[in-house]
């Protein structure tokens, strides 16, 4: 199988980079690893301020910021001039890099949520625009301040019901994987003792099944955590030139939605013929087709589901402020 030479990558919740130890722990990180880009989150201070011999040691000759006015910007991208890479779309939680290789393209995007998952809803919409109107390779990393449920979570209180539907329902909707996590599971912790400690797995990569197609030697691996209350994230990715065939996922929230039964007794009834086997897998694979058409007819317009709850939920605050209730929210709990 013909593939090119691997990339490392990677993404660090750097909780600032203004000072001299969380500069030792980077330069450490790059030495150890020679990783061909970067992503730092938080850096909490502006680009010009590292001086330039630092990047220079590190052998970085190209950046970019996301956009956050007023605010600093809270995304960079670090890379040598070993890799060509472009800026396709910068909010204020997300860059996204176009990467051309041996005529295959491929979008990464570095990722840093908001911790309000009303600002986190506009974040699933634009990267649901986005993998719509380019379909090729991706590749999500980052600081997704959202979990998918409670096995992502070790402390007192449930994570929030809200921001794990919406977590999961962008993910499911266009057909992404949360890729497994070799080494220490939960990411982020608060740094506090006993019953007031809480771990989540805030530090993830995801991606699309056109990833796992090609880049069949992906892995992600959390590094040793240091300077900042989230480990570093590793990802060593090879190219495979020779696609393989792509793997069909059923996903739970399909079985929940009131068409599901239907589509597939209406699917099944259709008339095969030939042996019992062949009539299996050619009823199987109709299926499949099936969901395949049915899954983006009815999850993909995400942007206006997404759009539908903001308003429900902006109309239901609004409510809540005028009456004068105390609204006690979870998200405090998930620090940036």
């Amino acid at each position: 199988m013909e593939q090119i030479p691997s990339r490392i990558m990677m993404m660090w919740n750097i909780r600032g980079i203004g000072n001299n130890d969380s500069r030792i722990a980077l330069r450490e990180m790059y030495r150890l690893n020679s990783p061909s880009l970067v992503f730092l989150a938080e850096p909490m201070v502006l680009y010009d301020s590292v001086p330039s011999w630092f990047w220079n040691n590190l052998h970085v000759t190209n950046y970019c910021l996301n956009k956050r006015e007023p605010l600093i910007p809270n995304v960079w991208a670090v890379w040598g001039a070993d890799v060509a890479l472009t800026v396709i779309f910068a909010s204020s939680q997300c860059l996204v890099l176009e990467h051309v290789c041996n005529g295959s393209t491929v979008y990464i995007g570095g990722i840093h949520a908001s911790t309000s998952y009303i600002l986190r809803r506009q974040q699933w919409a634009d990267l649901t625009r986005l993998q719509n109107s380019l379909v090729a390779l991706w590749l999500f990393v980052g600081d997704f301040n959202a979990v998918l449920g409670a096995h992502e979570k070790r402390g007192r209180r449930l994570p929030p019901f809200i921001s794990c539907t919406d977590f999961l329902t962008w993910t499911n909707a266009n057909l992404l994987l949360h890729m497994n996590t070799n080494g220490v599971q939960y990411t982020w912790n608060n740094g506090r003792l006993d019953s007031d400690s809480v771990f989540l797995r805030l530090d993830r990569a995801i991606c699309n099944e056109a990833w796992t197609d090609f880049r069949r030697g992906t892995s992600c691996t959390t590094l040793m955590r240091t300077q900042s209350d989230h480990r570093p994230l590793l990802i060593c990715m090879t190219l495979s030139l020779t696609p393989r065939t792509s793997s069909f996922k059923f996903f739970k929230t399909w079985s929940q939605h009131e068409d599901c039964r239907p589509l597939v007794l209406i699917t099944w009834k259709k008339d095969v013929i030939g042996s019992g086997m062949h009539r299996l897998q050619t009823k199987l694979r109709h299926l499949k087709d099936a969901f395949m058409v049915w899954n983006k007819s009815v999850f993909g317009d995400v942007q206006r589901q997404v759009q539908l709850a903001a308003d429900e939920v902006y109309r239901i605050q609004t409510l809540i402020d005028s009456l004068g209730l105390d609204t006690d929210t979870h998200t405090l709990e998930l620090h940036a």
